[in-house]
């Protein structure tokens, strides 16, 4: 199967949420022998270009000048949201399978009539699980809607995410490259969680922590919270007892090694969260809000305590002083991360919808 993947993000391994993502289920796919390329819009390079996968083309967008006058534009973009990105036409001489990567990459492949496009979340639910709603967030969640309802095959990560953009939508697991080895739980009650606090629901999810912190560490003294990621210092916190802000770090494990437990109460937005799953493939329990585990592949008592907003300081208490009980979530959390959510898992998933879809000649190798 010859597949070509347009994108704004650039697969890496240790890239971000998204990147590492693409990166799980597009490596899978071509693990099982198929013909795939990723076409990158990228703006800009994050990684030195050869930490790029030779598979990823990295040609990015530059918006040329507009046509006409400025009120034109802005018609066409209340008609078509998000559709500059239809003057960029990624390079291929044949017809692949043309997958969009998010809904504002499908302008690059509307014209392509084997095409597919991947809504990891919702715009309209993440802006209501923030309480912040604005044109542009009008304008995208309109953007998912046309690319989902246009296209042939559109992939969701979550029930959910289906039921907001396209409830006809696939819902395939979300791929994640676990570590070969898991790794050890702190002996200390040490938590950590690990973000792009650039993000509005993992602001809010960080308020909800900070406020909680304190009823930790009055049922646990001595605990300890390590926070890494884009966007925060340590100024961010304040005077708070024994949290440290490590802010960006080069690899997940640097901030994920310290901890005994990861601690993330996710706010109401939509689509699975990398984080809880990265949290997982290395073996470490979570404690989160049910939203944490949307789109996960896990029953309930693997690998996550999953309680109510209100309850999180309780929960969260109760993980840090229970070792045993954080043992056993983070080897079933393991256990199902590589089960549901390995590479290959997350490409077959795909693959089987595009056999089903496109006909016998587009036959699983």
């Amino acid at each position: 199967m010859k597949i070509a993947v347009v994108t704004d993000q650039l697969p890496l391994p240790e890239g971000s949420a998204a990147g590492r993502t693409l990166w799980a289920w597009c490596s899978g796919a071509r693990e099982l022998g198929h013909d795939l390329e990723v076409w990158s819009w990228c703006p800009r390079l994050i990684v030195p270009r050869s930490e790029v996968p030779g598979w990823c083309h990295w040609e990015p967008f530059e918006n040329p000048p507009n046509e006409g006058p400025m009120w034109r534009e802005h018609l066409r973009a209340l008609a078509r949201p998000r559709w500059d990105l239809a003057r960029w036409a990624f390079p291929t001489e044949d017809e692949p399978i043309a997958i969009a990567e998010e809904a504002w990459s499908y302008p690059a492949i509307a014209s392509r009539s084997r095409s597919a496009v991947t809504l990891h979340f919702s715009r309209l639910a993440d802006a209501i699980a923030v309480r912040r709603l604005s044109l542009a967030l009008v304008q995208d969640a309109r953007a998912e809607r046309r690319a989902a309802r246009r296209v042939p095959v559109a992939f969701a990560y979550s029930r959910r995410v289906a039921r907001y953009v396209n409830a006809k939508a696939h819902v395939v697991p979300i791929g994640y490259a676990a570590p070969p080895e898991a790794l050890v739980p702190s002996e200390s009650p040490v938590a950590a969680v690990m973000a792009d606090w650039h993000w509005p629901p993992n602001q809010r999810a960080f308020r909800w922590l900070m406020a909680a912190w304190p009823d930790v560490v009055a049922r646990v003294p001595g605990a300890r919270l390590v926070v890494g990621g884009r966007g925060l210092e340590q100024s961010s916190v304040g005077a708070l007892a024994g949290v440290t802000v490590l802010g960006a770090v080069g690899k997940s494990a640097d901030v994920l090694s310290q901890a005994s437990v990861v601690a993330f109460p996710c706010p109401p937005s939509s689509g699975p969260k990398v984080k809880v799953l990265e949290a997982l493939a290395f073996g470490l329990p979570v404690v989160t809000t049910p939203a944490g585990v949307e789109g996960l592949c896990l029953k309930t008592g693997e690998g996550a305590l999953v309680v109510p907003p209100r309850d999180f300081a309780s929960g969260l208490a109760r993980l840090l002083s229970s070792p045993k009980l954080g043992a056993d979530l983070g080897r079933s959390g393991r256990a199902a991360a590589l089960e549901h959510h390995s590479p290959l898992n997350a490409a077959q998933a795909r693959l089987q919808v595009f056999a089903d879809t496109f006909g016998p000649s587009e036959a699983l190798l």
